[in-house]
């Protein structure tokens, strides 16, 4: 209905209550009401088709399938790698260092006990059996830098492992910045308010990260953040 057509029922209707006529006056009352009712359910059902369509276009989103039956399972199964492969590194790591240490120990022993050798003998002077103890002690440094060389070098490759795993992290926060996009376009389609909620203990478990803070909510990403502020998240 138009406006010029609601002012003329308007003035109808003053015109009608002031000469008592009641029957007529609620009449276009009626009209106006049926009128109003009828508008406002066209714009329900015109507002419920678009929210229908808007969620179809999204759950019909090849990319949301994807990720739902392919790379978030695959994503579990990477970090799973990844930490397998950094146990893997670590064992490897403490265990050359405890080997290398054992090397070091033995050395720095014998060599105690060889100098004790040439104080014991004096200047110039040496004790019988010397130069063979000298002998081996020389033997054994030389098989015991080699051995120090193999533990070191585990060392070195056991650290590799990083690169590899550097790789799949990222892969997985690229993911997870994905859902976190497919998410909070739901968010808006649904118009849900959320209510803000603090971090229990639970969430709260682990070591320290750089830059989270002290409640657990990760910095950056400014526009997300201003985007679920304003809907009550």
């Amino acid at each position: 209905m138009k406006n010029d057509q609601r002012l003329a029922q308007a003035k109808a209707l003053v015109q009608y209550l002031e000469s008592g006529e009641e029957k007529q006056a609620q009449e276009i009352i009626n009209e106006l009401s049926n009128c109003r009712e009828s508008e406002l359910f066209q714009e329900v059902g015109r507002l419920t088709r678009e929210l229908h369509e808007a969620i179809n276009g999204f759950l019909l989103d090849g990319r949301i399938v994807e990720m739902a039956h392919q790379d978030i399972p695959d994503a579990g199964e990477r970090l799973n790698y990844v930490v397998k492969m950094t146990e893997e590194s670590a064992n490897t790591t403490l265990s050359a260092v405890e080997n290398g240490l054992s090397l070091a120990d033995e050395l720095g022993r014998l060599s105690k006990s060889l100098n004790a050798v040439f104080e014991a003998g004096g200047p110039g002077e040496l004790q019988p059996g010397s130069l063979e103890k000298i002998k081996n002690f020389l033997a054994l440094v030389d098989n015991h830098s080699v051995r120090l060389h193999a533990q070191l070098f585990d060392v070195l490759m056991a650290q590799e492992f990083q690169d590899l795993t550097g790789q799949i992290i990222r892969q997985v926060i690229t993911l997870v910045n994905d859902v976190e996009e497919k998410l909070v376009k739901l968010v808006v389609l649904s118009g849900l308010k959320g209510v803000e909620r603090k971090p229990g203990k639970e969430q709260q478990m682990g070591p320290t990260v750089p830059g989270l803070d002290e409640e657990g909510a990760m910095g950056g990403q400014d526009e997300v953040d201003e985007l679920l502020s304003s809907l009550g998240f």
